[in-house]
C-alpha cells in the first residue's frame, strides 16, 4: 500500500511539474521573447564547436567541465557522464541561466526566457 501510494504521489508531482512547464511555455512564447529549456542549453554548450571541456576524476566518477563564451555571454555546463549537474549562461552584468540539479525550481524542460543575443 505505501509503495502505491508512493508511486501516486510521484506521478502527481510530475504531472503538476509538466502542466507547469507547459503553462510556462504559453507565456512565454506569447510573450515573443526567445525561449529555451535547460537541457537545450547543454546540448548546445556540449556539442558547440568553440566549447571547451576537461575532465577530472573525483571520488571515483568522471566529471566534465565545459565552458564557452559567445557574443558576451558565458556558458558553463557541468556533468556526470550524461546527468547534468550544473548549467549558467552570464553576461557580465546579469544571470540568464542557473540550473542546480540539487534544486526543485527549475526542470531540465524548462522554459527559461533568453534573450537574444548579437
Amino acid at each position: 500500500m505505501n509503495s502505491y501510494l508512493d508511486t501516486m504521489v510521484t506521478k502527481v508531482k510530475d504531472s503538476i511539474a509538466q502542466a507547469t512547464d507547459s503553462v510556462r511555455r504559453g507565456f512565454v512564447a506569447l510573450s515573443g521573447d526567445t525561449f529555451v529549456s535547460v537541457l537545450e542549453l547543454a546540448e548546445y554548450i556540449k556539442t558547440h564547436k568553440e566549447t571547451k571541456t576537461e575532465s577530472k576524476y573525483l571520488i571515483g566518477n568522471y566529471y566534465y567541465f565545459s565552458h564557452l563564451q559567445e557574443n558576451g555571454v558565458r556558458y558553463y555546463l557541468e556533468t556526470n557522464g550524461d546527468f547534468i549537474l550544473q548549467v549558467d549562461a552570464t553576461t557580465k552584468d546579469q544571470i540568464l541561466v542557473a540550473y542546480r540539479s540539487y534544486k526543485d525550481k527549475l526542470s531540465l524542460n524548462t522554459p527559461v526566457k533568453f534573450p537574444k543575443v548579437h
